[in-house]
């Protein structure tokens, strides 16, 4: 009996050991809001789920199992199953602090860091919904500048980290993505894939990567397969577009008084000469239309309502020995301007294998097909026309010219053309790493390949002006260009890290080496047989026949060596050495030694400041220098160079052969060599009130010397141009970065994130001689990028005392520099930098048990740009149409602050202003639908959210279609209203 008990308990006891139940429940943060990607593992087996995007789980474990919890930047939890199968985990700890970023050729905890980065989080990418990464940044990081000065689908930024070093050289930062350095268009990224983001600013953080790194570095790794059953995830973005604002110029009425206004103070007309249609103020073409009361609004053919779709599906998961991940992306996005367009489909795939305990690879794969092809309209001459001008005559083609006028011709004429534009990515990194039998010692190898080709066919058939009959000359006009680009990249790192006691360190050292080739070819031709054929047929152009080829190809070689020792983690000391080799230089000079020290102090963590400050969480110093280097010149400057453009016959009865010389810039320079920026960084970051008020202050100064520019010789020599490594500029600035927990809730909370920048550069030295280079408006002592021109400073009135020969009233009022009442050239003084005294940003998000909220405003302050409104002759060439509501100075409006239409700028001088914006960049509400009820409709999770991208701007001048541009009629900033849809199966 005894026994049979005994064998009933033992097996009682057994079964509850092995019997399997479903265990759910979810994950959440201090605030309540749901952690996707948590860790759910059984303690003691290899088996494990991850948390959806609301933070739920559900996991098959025994009764008696207990399972373990673990996230990034939070404290690991243990947790016994219990008998109801409900597990709910609210994870704590010092996410901030703890927070894993990547590093150059690494990752690290970001309170170990000692150089200056910026760590671009989720929340910061997901606030604006657009299909462009940069797009997503605007103006959310300190010290990094994203210019948008063409905003049409799939254009490419301008990037600049902590403004402009160099002169002539390249600027733009080093891009790195996952791990390998990336020279495609960001544009081509779909932002859906990107995990993390970091960019790397001062000289200790970026001079891992020596070469470019003078610029920053921008650190992108995408999305990788992580340990858990599958997950399918699709986001969906579907909104319409138009341009943020139009020019608003004169309607019918206005415009014939302002014609008026020209032709009495210009020519003198008075009576029936200022009649519109008896008189002569406006075209023959005008003049009939007006009779029949015939107007057009410009902009309405030329900008549009635009529609915008973009999927993507992916699915990632992993074992403990393979982790994948697979996406694939589909964008059709119209342009807000007429025919322009951007189709881009996106194929990304991740997988990591691990074959045993010392060997782990990996390989990613981007694939990216673009188009965007189209003959769009010009927008200064839809901008520009008349409302009397002519559209389209009665057979229904665009009239040429509207006005009669050949300067400002249809914006539509050319918009008949047949454009096809393709783009093809395809890039490819791979990595092997091995723990070698010592410990602490490993070694890794990278590698990366990308190619990238285009094409560009282009057909003006008859149906165009361009491609039109003349005379006996048969009409079409076809081009192709094709461009192709490869890179490969391999870089081998052998790193060791140890902890004794209280020392922390780890040694890196690095072989690099890289090589780039690009090479096109182009064809065009003019007078074809027959439109059908468009440009497949170019070998039957009749006339005008061009072909051309190009080839260009670098190379780079790189050692570098880091160490990294922490004593009790919170002294912290970084060295780095680098050498780099690059072709583009000259025999003497292709090497250069990179060196940077950089320290911090986490003062926080002493005594005297631990345990009597409470409110103090962290309190970080950093003190950085180093030089880094820049390269970024095109090939081949330190070689002598022919060139052969055109052909000459020798002799009446002669062939036609090409020629070769010498061209003023031919001669190369042997010892043209690396430009160098001296960079300091002093940086604090701290954490307050228990991490509800953190941040990020850094003041920088940068000096770089031995300017790669172009020197001036005498034409004796029989070249007047050469380029050598001369002058020097100085750039200084602060960053200030601040996180706020507003409210923290366990239903409500509000964080709010603001950025303010501040950057100054100027030229310290030119040529060695003091002297300005006034051609290229470079002055010693100012600003990189300045306008150099005369000064206006009013307007003269009528009764003034006019104290310059040849002024009259309504004309502009120049500064006489030395006052001799003369305007010549040496009164031309430097009006203003043409880059922002400082720029800023506030980013609000609020979240309410489901719903959730966000708002970004960034501003620039303090910007000189082309004051285009006010300069009345050259927007209107005294025939076109103009502002509205324009105050331009008449006998009758005497205080006007626009010029009179009767002045001619005989100097032709330029109008200036002093700018600033602030933008509405974006405005979303959202709402996650309960676990409960995505449940009952078969998925994980559902999420949806409606906004609006760039909804206002609020600026001190409005006639501009792009506040990025200085030019008004660019293609214009899209405001956009967007529905989005996101869900986890």
């Amino acid at each position: 009996m005894s026994a049979t008990l005994l064998s009933v308990a033992s097996n009682y006891a057994y079964s509850q050991a092995t019997d399997q139940m479903q265990v759910k429940g979810q994950v959440t943060n201090d605030s309540g809001q749901g952690l996707k990607g948590v860790s759910v593992m059984i303690k003691g087996a290899k088996n494990g789920v991850q948390t959806d995007a609301n933070g739920h789980y559900t996991i098959q474990a025994a009764s008696t199992a207990t399972l373990l919890f673990t996230y990034i930047g939070f404290n690991s939890q243990e947790i016994k199953v219990n008998p109801s199968g409900v597990i709910h985990v609210k994870m704590s700890g010092n996410n901030v602090l703890d927070q894993v970023v990547v590093v150059g050729y690494g990752t690290a905890k970001k309170k170990d860091l000692t150089g200056g980065l910026a760590v671009v989080g989720k929340d910061q990418l997901s606030m604006v919904s657009t299909s462009n990464l940069m797009d997503r940044l605007v103006g959310q990081v300190a010290g990094f500048s994203i210019t948008t000065g063409e905003a049409a689908p799939g254009a490419s930024q301008t990037l600049l980290i902590r403004g402009e070093n160099s002169i002539s050289a390249n600027n733009s930062p080093l891009i790195i993505l996952d791990g390998i350095p990336y020279s495609g268009s960001l544009a081509d990224i779909d932002p859906n894939n990107v995990e993390n983001l970091s960019i790397l600013k001062d000289a200790s953080a970026s001079a891992i990567y020596g070469s470019r790194a003078a610029n920053g570095v921008i650190l992108i790794q995408t999305k990788r397969g992580a340990l858990g059953r599958a997950q399918v995830n699709y986001k969906g973005l579907i909104g319409m577009a138009e341009p943020m604002q139009r020019i608003n110029v004169m309607g019918p009425n206005e415009y014939i008084r302002f014609q008026q206004d020209i032709a009495r103070i210009r020519q003198g007309y008075t009576g029936a000469l200022l009649d519109p249609i008896a008189g002569d103020i406006i075209s023959v073409t005008e003049r009939g239309n007006y009779a029949k009361d015939i107007t057009h609004n410009w902009q309405d053919y030329v900008f549009r309502k635009a529609l915008t779709m973009d999927h993507q599906l992916s699915i990632s998961g992993g074992t403990e020995n393979t982790k994948y991940m697979a996406a694939l992306a589909a964008l059709d996005q119209e342009g807000v301007v007429y025919n322009s367009k951007l189709s881009r489909l996106n194929i990304t795939t991740n997988v990591d294998q691990t074959f045993n305990k010392w060997l782990t690879t990996g390989i990613g794969l981007q694939y990216t097909r673009k188009s965007d092809g189209g003959i769009t309209p010009n927008l200064e001459h839809a901008i520009k026309q008349s409302p009397y001008g002519s559209y389209k005559d009665e057979s229904g083609k665009y009239v040429p010219e509207p006005m009669e006028y050949s300067l400002i011709v249809n914006p539509m004429r050319n918009v008949n053309a047949i454009q096809d534009r393709y783009n093809n990515n395809f890039f490819l990194s791979g990595y092997a790493n091995i723990l070698l039998p010592v410990e602490g010692l490993s070694l890794r190898s990278n590698f990366g390949y990308n190619y990238r080709n285009g094409f560009t066919g282009t057909y003006y058939g008859r149906n165009t002006f361009e491609g039109r009959d003349q005379g006996t000359q048969a009409g079409g006009s076809a081009s192709i260009n094709n461009s192709n680009y490869n890179d490969y990249t391999w870089e081998n790192l052998l790193k060791y890290e140890r902890q004794i006691g209280d020392h922390r360190f780890d040694v890196t050292g690095l072989f690099s080496m890289q090589k780039t080739k690009s090479w096109s070819t182009a064809q065009s031709g003019a007078g074809f047989v027959t439109d059908d054929t468009e440009y497949f047929m170019i070998g039957s152009a009749s006339r005008l026949v061009s072909n051309s080829a190009s080839l260009s190809e670098s190379a780079m070689l790189s050692y570098m060596g880091r160490i990294n020792y922490a004593y009790k983690g919170k002294y912290l000391l970084t060295l780095t050495g680098r050498t780099d080799g690059a072709s583009v230089f000259g025999v003497n000079n292709k090497y250069a030694f990179f060196p940077v020290a950089a320290a911090a102090w986490q003062i926080g963590e002493e005594r005297f400041l631990k345990d009597n400050v409470k409110w103090l969480d962290m309190l970080k110093i950093r003190l950085s220098y180093g030089a880094n280097g820049n390269q970024a010149i095109t090939p081949y400057r330190t070689l002598d160079r022919l060139y052969s453009n055109v052909k000459y016959i020798w002799g009446d009865d002669g062939a036609a052969v090409t020629t070769a010389y010498l061209a003023g810039d031919g001669v190369g320079n042997p010892n043209l060599k690396w430009e160098t920026t001296y960079s300091t960084n002093l940086g604090l970051d701290f954490q307050l009130f228990n991490n509800r008020l953190g941040g990020t202050i850094d003041a920088y100064l940068s000096k770089t010397k031995d300017l790669l520019m172009t020197r001036t010789v005498p034409i004796m020599n029989g070249y007047n141009r050469i380029w050598d490594n001369i002058g020097a500029t100085q750039n200084k600035g602060i960053e200030v970065t601040l996180n706020s927990a507003n409210v923290k809730g366990e239903n409500f909370q509000w964080n709010t994130t603001a950025v303010f920048s501040l950057n100054r550069d100027k030229i310290v030295e030119l040529r060695g001689d003091g002297i300005d280079d006034i051609a290229n408006n470079w002055f010693i002592g100012q600003p990189l990028r300045v306008f150099y021109d005369y000064k206006m400073i009013g307007v003269w009135q009528n009764g003034e005392t006019i104290t310059v020969d040849g002024a009259a009233p309504g004309a502009a009022k120049l500064y006489d520099r030395d006052g001799n009442g003369k305007i010549e050239a040496s009164d031309r003084v430097v009006i203003g930098s043409k880059n922002p005294r400082y720029t800023a940003s506030l980013a609000n998000r609020f979240s309410y048990k489901n719903f959730y909220a966000s708002a970004l405003v960034t501003g620039v302050f303090d910007v000189w740009r082309d004051d285009h409104m006010a300069n009345l002759g050259a927007w209107t060439f005294g025939i076109t149409n103009y502002v509205h509501d324009a105050n331009y100075w008449t006998p009758e409006n005497p205080n006007a602050t626009i010029v009179s239409p009767g002045y001619l700028n005989p100097l032709g001088h330029g109008y200036y202003k002093k700018v600033s914006y602030v933008q509405v960049k974006n405005i979303t509400f959202g709402y996650k639908l309960p676990h409960k009820i995505a449940k009952k409709v078969g998925v994980n999770g559902i999420d949806v959210n409606v906004s609006v991208n760039n909804l206002n701007t609020i600026s001190n001048i409005r006639e501009v279609l792009n506040y990025d541009n200085t030019w008004m009629a660019s293609y214009p900033t899209a405001r956009s209203y967007m529905f989005g849809l996101n869900v986890n199966f």
